[in-house]
């Protein structure tokens, strides 16, 4: 986990003040802890930027009427939900696309799967 510091300041951790500039990155069980704390700090790796505060997760994306294959892969995979036909169709428009997202894909591809197996 790692947090980049908005304004310097020192925060009370581990029994003492920890000195902080302005700018300074800070990892580990102090970065988590000035996320917890609400401290000026900013998420600069994928593990800070995924934490969120008790109570606040993420919110569920909204389901679109119409296939929107430009979406981000889960407004796609929200419209698709567990209708196989709709993964195909989704699976198609994507592997139309000049670059395919390759994880979308897989995804789509399992789920349009279900269709075979079922028949």
């Amino acid at each position: 986990m790692l947090v980049r510091t908005r304004e310097a300041f020192s925060p009370y951790y581990n029994y003492g003040l920890v000195p902080l500039g302005k700018g300074e990155e800070v990892s580990g069980g102090l970065a988590l802890f000035l996320l917890e704390t609400g401290s000026a700090v900013d998420p600069v790796d994928d593990d800070a930027k995924a934490w969120r505060p008790p109570g606040r997760e993420e919110p569920e994306p909204e389901i679109p009427a119409e296939l929107d294959i430009e979406a981000s892969a889960a407004a796609v995979l929200a419209w698709v939900g567990d209708d196989p036909e709709r993964a195909a169709e989704a699976l198609a428009a994507e592997q139309a696309k000049d670059k395919p997202r390759s994880t979308l894909v897989k995804q789509l591809e399992k789920a349009a799967a279900v269709e075979l197996v079922e028949e």
